[in-house]
């Protein structure tokens, strides 16, 4: 998104939030509200001393207003539009929900595990922490020196930069949602 409409998004956005009207937000900042509806609309582009009275009247940071993240907050993907990997001889399938997405830096997988089957990946970037959620079945989790027995609904969050593996000891299919959250 351009930076202008990502600005006047923003203003708005924070405007809407404080419940404050826009001839309130003139008259607390100094900006008048012919120029207010301008910017809000992405019609003007502001200085940086007015983007400065903006965010004080606001009681915001000035860089708030200039976040430009491309962030869309409704998606869908759906399981036919993905294209799983087989891995462990077959016996486990690895399929993408979300990709990843810079603005949250989240993607995540749905894992199936069927009978016998493992699934030990290669190590994560540094300082990237797994949520493990198991939707059904029965799995056993080795992570951080750790070894959880996990049963359906359980969850476990664990550093994804370091070994680990999923392992199904039962004789149904284990589903997981992993999650990877990549931190800063």
């Amino acid at each position: 998104m351009e930076l202008n409409r990502a600005v006047a998004e923003n203003i708005k956005r924070i405007r809407k939030s404080k419940k404050l009207s826009m001839e309130r937000l003139a008259a607390e900042s100094g900006v008048s509200r012919s120029m207010l509806g301008q910017i809000e609309r992405g019609e003007a582009n502001p200085s940086v001393a007015i983007l400065g009275k903006l965010a004080a009247a606001l009681k915001v940071p000035a860089e708030v207003l200039l976040e430009n993240d491309d962030f869309v907050s409704l998606a869908q993907y759906r399981e036919v539009d993905t294209k799983p990997v087989r891995l462990d001889g077959g016996k486990a399938v690895l399929r993408p929900n979300f990709s990843y997405d810079d603005a949250t830096r989240i993607e995540s997988y749905f894992l199936d595990l069927y009978i016998s089957a493992r699934y030990e990946p290669e190590l994560s970037v540094p300082g990237c922490i797994c949520y493990a959620t198991l939707l059904s079945g029965t799995v056993t989790l080795e992570a951080e020196g750790e070894t959880f027995h996990m049963v359906e609904r359980d969850a476990v969050r664990f550093a994804a930069d370091r070994p680990y593996r999923f392992e199904n000891m039962t004789n149904s299919t284990a589903r997981l949602l992993l999650i990877y959250q990549y931190l800063k």
